[in-house]
């Protein structure tokens, strides 16, 4: 199994679960550290002694060193900065690499916890009462949230996160199939650091959600935790922004009218051209790049393989952004036959905040079930 977009791994959890070899791939660091973790074989007894050895460590230190953090005193009291800088450096004090990961991503899901960002929300927005009518629930919740911030035992957060998930490696206990991540890109689907490549017509099964046409700032969303792991200083995430397909970075002398070959996809480009221009460009190079990955995972797949693209269709400029129509199409003329297609309702919109006049939530998402022809 392949998922080239593999996000936190739950494809290779459930890879491995159903004994299948698996393989994954993303962008973003975090991303990939979380999903190595989620598949990593870890060994109860040792984890809960590395999780006393650390929060003792912590609780010890007096001099730390506090990493680069995005905005860090708008987003953390500064008596949290503190605990959290102590975690961190007992966390590096750490030998075993499996124990030193999975106590990393630990502190990953504690970091967002303490922090003044609105837990609702994926992308970072900072908690104000002031936005909601005084006396509210959600007014009084958010003022006790904020005064909690400032008193809370961030050592004690961090234990109670690390022995939940250590109870989660019990599922993996006897299971031999392997999960690896192999690329930072699914553009190129790479085996090792030097960049050896997937064999051709290697794999079975493919499933994989890609990223939207930018309906998601990936790496900002991320970008507190990726600080405080040390995965990405605040240099870093212009150019992890870059590595992402769906991104809205792009300067205003990039926005040319370009065309992608598929017809309805360059018909509705031009439309949104006379428009937003960058809203063009965005979209197109999405379909561009995107185009690249679907190659990839073409050329990997086995003879008589599937492929299963979830995606979601969204508005662009108020116009309907058919994604999946644009993938069936290209997917189709590559010789892959679609075997049938399901619409799922979204019911929650966690990822898919409305942000501006040209984008949209996304309602729903398209499975979309291709085969590979025998060659």
């Amino acid at each position: 199994m392949l998922d080239p977009f593999c996000g936190s791994g739950t494809v290779l959890l459930e890879g491995v679960l159903s004994k299948r070899n698996t393989y994954g791939a993303d962008a973003n660091p975090l991303a990939r550290l979380i999903a190595r973790v989620k598949v990593s074989r870890l060994d109860i007894n040792e984890a809960e002694s590395a999780l006393k050895r650390v929060v003792h460590s912590a609780r010890r230190t007096k001099n730390v060193v506090i990493p680069e953090v995005v905005n860090r005193e708008y987003w953390f009291h500064e008596s949290i900065i503190s605990q959290l800088a102590k975690i961190r450096g007992a966390i590096a004090k750490e030998s075993n690499p499996v124990l030193k990961e999975f106590l990393l991503v630990c502190f990953s899901n504690c970091v967002k916890k303490v922090s003044y960002a609105d837990p609702r929300i994926s992308v970072p927005v900072r908690l104000n009462p002031g936005r909601y009518k005084k006396g509210s629930p959600i007014n009084i919740n958010i003022i006790n949230r904020l005064s909690q911030l400032e008193s809370i035992d961030v050592f004690n957060r961090f234990a109670v996160i690390v022995k939940e998930n250590i109870g989660r490696f019990g599922l993996l206990q006897g299971i031999n199939n392997r999960a690896e991540i192999i690329s930072n890109d699914a553009r190129c689907l790479a085996t090792d650091e030097y960049g050896y490549k997937l064999e051709n017509n290697s794999i079975q099964l493919i499933i994989t959600s890609p990223p939207y046409a930018g309906a998601q700032k990936y790496v900002r969303a991320s970008s507190l935790n990726l600080g405080w792991t040390g995965l990405a200083n605040v240099s870093d995430l212009a150019n992890l922004d870059s590595q992402n397909i769906g991104r809205e970075s792009y300067r205003k002398s990039d926005t040319i009218l370009s065309i992608t070959g598929l017809l309805k996809a360059d018909k509705l480009i031009e439309k949104i051209f006379l428009i937003n221009p960058l809203r063009a460009k965005i979209v197109c190079n999405y379909i561009e790049e995107m185009k690249c990955a679907l190659d990839e995972m073409i050329r990997v797949l086995k003879p008589n393989g599937f492929l299963v693209l979830i995606v979601g269709n969204n508005k662009v400029c108020n116009y309907e952004f058919n994604t999946q129509d644009y993938f069936t199409e290209y997917l189709v003329n590559q010789g892959l036959c679609l075997e049938f297609k399901l619409i799922d309702d979204i019911r929650s919109y966690g990822l898919m905040t409305k942000r501006n006049k040209t984008a949209d939530i996304i309602s729903r998402e398209w499975i979309l079930v291709f085969k590979k022809n025998k060659q």
